[in-house]
């Protein structure tokens, strides 16, 4: 949970992508890119410019929610729930 808390801090201040966390918080790239496709998909960031591999995310009013409960000592539970609509 401290390395999701620590890309979330990071990307607070602005938007950024993967390579300027990894400067930021001296975490590998491959565990924040990891840690990107999680927050995305569980909606806690968003793409917000994307040309050919090169993304630049900002945090969603869900994702600045959850920091802020995880910078007060708050236990964070996540839930999934099937998607009736999905289409597999």
């Amino acid at each position: 949970m401290y390395e999701i808390k620590v890309v979330l801090e990071s990307i607070r201040d602005g938007a950024l992508n993967p390579g300027e966390v990894v400067i930021r918080t001296k975490i590998p790239r491959y565990e924040v890119l990891a840690i990107f496709h999680i927050l995305e998909g569980l909606g806690l960031i968003e793409t917000i410019y994307s040309k050919g591999s090169h993304k630049v995310y900002k945090l969603t009013n869900k994702g600045e929610e959850i920091l802020d409960a995880l910078e007060k000592g708050h236990e964070i539970d996540v839930v999934a729930k099937e998607n009736k609509d999905a289409i597999i």
